[in-house]
């Protein structure tokens, strides 16, 4: 009797099993998700000192932007017939020194080398490590702690948001015109290097300004999730989404690249979402914003950086040699 039990409630959970569907995940779903809130936006706009939240896209944007939000400026830059073929990927392959078996993620390690090396200006001595960051730097913190305090409120709003930044700002420059390591290789290793770069310059200004975090000052902050291990300042997250913003705006299409567009209005995004959970000072998001600024322009020097730079421009369709006029364009302000 106990056995014809045992069978039946082997089958009944079988019968279970099959109605729930399969215990795990379908291999072809995406594991990528791009959550988006409410973000705060950097100034308050009533006397109450209450701060309008900006959803995606913006409501507002800065000067400049003209036609972020309209469909017909991309549409007037897409409209020839040829457009997905200029944009689609096919036969790209990375170009030398670069080789298959690297991935993008050890070899934008392996170009720190490169970076520390670059020789720029009159005196042609590495200028990685002697950036002036101490303009962003107050001594009375009362004003931003204030700040951060009235931000509290907006956390439900932006908190799925900024967890899936964390680990995750590449993802959502991805999504900004829907590319991946296979579809754009040399974009997606440029995108890499730059968040290696950045998380190894901000490491040294961090300890360089040894800043207090925000919370440590200020209990009534008391961060959702854990406080990073290292000093506050610059911030590490609004300096590799600068960077990254800045490297992609070199090979992507006009329609993103600049003042006031998406990648560099997701990179402000980043970095705002990181004050709103009480981790960054907004001083801390501009400075890293400044050290994107500079560690950008070294790392334009770095001789595999400018190969890459080619062949990304190719897997968009763009001029590989438009570098002059571009790069000004990109870094004319960070805004």
């Amino acid at each position: 009797m106990a056995g014809l039990m045992g069978v039946a409630e082997m089958e009944m959970e079988m019968e279970m099993e099959m109605d729930a569907g399969p215990s795990i995940p379908l291999p072809l779903a995406s594991p990528v998700v791009r959550p988006i809130g409410v973000s705060p936006v950097s100034q308050p706009g009533r006397p109450d000192q209450w701060y309008r939240g900006n959803k995606w896209p913006p409501a507002s944007r800065p000067a400049g932007a003209d036609g972020l939000l309209g469909v017909p400026e991309l549409t007037n830059e897409w409209k020839n017939g040829d457009s997905a073929a200029r944009l689609s990927a096919k036969n790209v392959q990375w170009p030398l020194p670069l080789k298959r078996q690297w991935a993008a993620q050890f070899y934008s390690i392996a170009v720190l080398g490169e970076f520390v090396s670059v020789n720029v200006g009159k005196e042609r001595e590495p200028k990685w490590d002697s950036i002036d960051l101490t303009t962003e730097f107050p001594e009375d913190v009362t004003a931003e702690l204030q700040q951060l305090v009235r931000l509290i409120d907006y956390r439900a709003n932006v908190l799925s948001e900024a967890l899936a930044q964390r680990n995750g700002i590449d993802n959502y420059f991805r999504g900004i015109l829907s590319f991946t390591q296979s579809s754009h290789p040399c974009t997606f290793g440029l995108m890499q290097i730059a968040l290696h770069v950045g998380e190894f310059q901000v490491m040294h200004y961090k300890y360089k300004f040894d800043r207090p975090r925000a919370s440590q000052l200020c209990p009534w902050l008391m961060p959702p999730i854990e406080v990073p291990g290292h000093a506050s300042y610059p911030s590490g997250h609004a300096t590799q989404a600068h960077l990254v913003a800045l490297i992609l705006g070199e090979v992507m299409p006009p329609p993103v690249v600049g003042p006031g567009r998406p990648l560099r209005l997701l990179a402000h995004r980043v970095a705002r979402n990181r004050e709103v959970l009480g981790l960054h000072y907004p001083s801390d998001s501009r400075a890293g914003a400044k050290l994107a600024k500079e560690s950008y322009q070294l790392l334009l020097e770095c001789p595999t950086v400018k190969v890459m730079l080619k062949t990304a421009r190719r897997e968009w369709g763009c001029d590989e040699n438009d570098d002059p006029k571009r790069t000004a364009f990109n870094i004319e302000r960070l805004g």
